[in-house]
């Protein structure tokens, strides 16, 4: 495989560095066997850099910055950007109806407007910016869904449209002849050490024994393990630097057989020392779908008074109840795209770091829930 030795002065800058998703991107970008990109300079922005778990080899090597910064200011931006030739852009508000929309606009699209500005200003090479699945959801299912699927002409939540306005921005921004190149990954769900999302929960409501499945257990969706995620990134960024097929495209990521949501990762709450109800007590999707109504409605109606997060949405149910599943053809075809880490190797991962964050006891996710 082809790499970017240390000579070829490669300076990575990645936004959210800290987070779930930038702590895979620092652990490719560090490994030495194989390597896809060897840059000699990885900076990281990050509201808190000093949350990043460096690999031990790595721990005060100076290859490494930590800059403290936020996606809406532009001036954290222009300065983090400086002397930089490749940026990922993971850095985003994730959220299903919890935030408020302003933030979610001043995250998802005003950052990334942001960062966009700041590439074009210090002459930035290229661009891989981190998306999701979410982008084309429209309210129904989805079956082996691939980039030719089409935004939808309404979004169901101000999430899903800020991370499409920020990917149709990403995209328009791509220059093929000139100096910013830029692309878009958009993992599926993604799982993993780390994983703020989806394990934590499921772990703090076995902890309470109210871990219910939800629905018939026939739907399937697809997962994504955060190393295979950060590695795609990297191969979408040395196809940019290269000049190759990626500028201006956008990719689908998944990594293994689509499963249902509870039965895909019983085995981390099995492991963590917990059991799921059987499916025979699971509660019907009308159920969890009304209830996520009301929620939802009390939230915004109580909102000007006092402020609360609804435990359960309306995406949430139609997420784990629905068919939701991607290939990742076009990724394979151009990028040369191939899970690095097995299935075994995911969990092995996944299990072992939710065991480390207790002491090896069973799990309680609610007294620390990682970035």
């Amino acid at each position: 495989m082809e790499t970017h030795g240390p000579d070829a002065r490669l300076r990575v800058l990645i936004t959210g560095g800290a987070g779930f998703l930038g702590h895979a991107l620092v652990r490719e970008l560090l490994r030495e066997d194989d390597p896809v990109l060897r840059p000699t300079l990885l900076r990281v922005l990050d509201l808190h850099p000093e949350r990043l778990e460096l690999p031990e080899p790595h721990t005060g090597t100076t290859r490494i910055e930590l800059v403290t910064g936020d996606v809406r200011s532009f001036a954290d931006v222009r300065r983090a950007c400086q002397e930089i030739d490749l940026v990922l852009h993971a850095a985003a508000l994730v959220d299903w109806g919890r935030q408020p929309d302003a933030l979610l606009q001043q995250v998802n699209v005003g950052g990334t407007e942001n960062v966009l500005r700041a590439c074009v200003e210090a002459g930035v090479r290229a661009l891989v910016h981190t998306s999701t699945l979410d982008v084309v959801y429209r309210g129904e299912p989805i079956e082996d869904g691939d980039e030719s699927l089409s935004y939808p002409p309404h979004f169901v939540n101000t999430y899903c449209r800020t991370k499409a306005d920020a990917e149709r921005l990403v995209l328009a921004a791509n220059d093929s002849e000139g100096e910013l190149r830029t692309t878009v990954i958009r993992p599926c769900s993604i799982f993993g050490e780390r994983d703020p999302y989806h394990v934590p929960p499921l772990l703090e409501m076995a902890r309470r024994g109210l871990l219910f499945r939800v629905g018939n257990g026939k739907s399937r969706s697809q997962h994504v393990y955060v190393g295979n995620v950060a590695h795609a990134h990297l191969l979408a960024a040395r196809s940019l630097l290269q000049r190759g097929q990626a500028a201006g495209e956008a990719y689908f990521v998944t990594d293994f057989p689509a499963q249902n949501f509870f039965d895909f990762l019983e085995p981390i709450v099995n492991a963590a020392g917990y059991r799921m109800l059987p499916w025979w007590l699971s509660i019907p999707r009308p159920v969890m779908y009304g209830l996520g109504c009301v929620l939802e409605g009390a939230a915004h109606l109580l909102r000007p008074v006092v402020r609360f997060n609804p435990t359960v949405t309306r995406f949430a149910a139609d997420f784990v109840c629905l068919d939701f599943t991607f290939v990742s053809d076009k990724a394979r075809r151009e990028l040369g795209y191939a899970p690095v880490y097995d299935e075994e190797q995911a969990f092995a991962r996944t299990i072992e770091y939710f065991r480390a964050r207790n002491g090896g006891a069973p799990l309680e996710c609610g007294a620390e829930r990682a970035k």
